[in-house]
Formats: structure tokens, C-alpha cells, sequence
């Protein structure tokens, strides 16, 4: 994990809370927390909780926080549409995690939950689309 290359021991749990507004172990933790949450749940404080933190991270950051965000929400919306599953490696390597986060509640889990690591390669992407 790149939090542990980076000597940080973060709680996935709190980022994962919706109502966590305490330190989760990285910098700028509660204001990125308050950030992303105010963006994915629609909130009417988006702006608050950006200047808040580009107070704390300067605007670029702020900016780059905000494409983050941008990117992933249209990264999961691809990977739920063409029915991506998680690949062997990541699928056997975060049993544990995927409980403890409770991923596998997640709509796209679906995709994965139920399947058993296989020996077979991935399909192509020419051959996702027919």
C-alpha cells in the first residue's frame, strides 16, 4: 500500500465513514475527509469544504484533490458499466480488506464478490465489446 511506503499508518475505516471527521493518519486528513464526503453525498457545504482545504493544502492541491475525486467517481462508473472484475492477484491479496471495509456491499462488488480466483487470463478489450 502506498500509505505504508510512505510510513503512514492510516485508518480505512474513519476514511471510509461518512461521519468520521477526525484525523485518519494521512495530512490534511479531516479536510480532505470533509472535502470528499461534502462532493460524493451531494452536500450543500462543497464550497466551504474546499476553500477549507486549500487553506490548509494551497489551491493546487485543492485542485488536484477535486480531479481525484473526478477520477475515480468515472474510473468506478467504466469498471461497474463494462461488468470489470477485480483481477486474481487483487482479488486473493484483499480478502481481509474487502470484509473489514465492507466493499463487498458495494454494487459493483457484484461483479466479483461471488467469484473464485481463477487460473484463466483476462479478456481483451476488444473482446468486452464484442
Amino acid at each position: 500500500m502506498s500509505s505504508a511506503a510512505n510510513g503512514l499508518t492510516v485508518d480505512l475505516q474513519g476514511a471510509l465513514d461518512a461521519d468520521h471527521l477526525g484525523d485518519v493518519g494521512i495530512p490534511a486528513g479531516p479536510e480532505l475527509l470533509a472535502f470528499t464526503n461534502a462532493v460524493e453525498l451531494g452536500r450543500d457545504d462543497i464550497d466551504a469544504t474546499r476553500t477549507t482545504l486549500a487553506a490548509v493544502i494551497g489551491d493546487a492541491a485543492a485542485i488536484e484533490a477535486a480531479a481525484i475525486i473526478a477520477i475515480f467517481n468515472g474510473l468506478v462508473r467504466v469498471a461497474d458499466g463494462t461488468g470489470i472484475r477485480l483481477d486474481d492477484g487483487v482479488f486473493a491479496a484483499s480478502v481481509a480488506e474487502r470484509e473489514t471495509l465492507r466493499i463487498n456491499r458495494f454494487t459493483g462488488a457484484a461483479n466479483s464478490v461471488d467469484v473464485q480466483p481463477a487460473a484463466s487470463q483476462p479478456a481483451a478489450v476488444h473482446e468486452l465489446f464484442g
